[in-house]
């Protein structure tokens, strides 16, 4: 495994999907990292979920386990979640 930031990187990692996210923030508590935040942008009617700081996400699942609509899933494709969360810092 690669070293990143002195860690080892995830074998999976969280894929938001940003218009299934209902904004109920249910993935926020359960991060046991804070890297999920809920963000709020005027032209949105709620909130969406998304991986605020990347570096810090273990890919623990907890997020995905703790979304009942689905908008969250576990990839294996971890370098390109990471990219996309680092590039799109806002899912809007």
């Amino acid at each position: 495994m690669e070293e990143e930031n002195n860690r080892k990187k995830p074998k999976k990692f969280p894929w938001f999907e940003p218009f299934a996210c209902e904004g109920c923030g249910d993935c926020i508590p359960v991060c046991p990292t804070g890297s999920v935040e809920l963000l709020d942008d005027e032209n949105q009617k709620v909130p969406k979920a998304w991986v605020t700081n990347p570096d810090t996400c273990i890919g623990c699942g907890k997020c995905a386990k703790a979304c009942i609509v689905g908008a969250v899933q576990m990839t294996s494709y971890v370098d390109m979640a990471i990219k996309r969360y680092k590039e799109e810092k806002r899912p809007f």
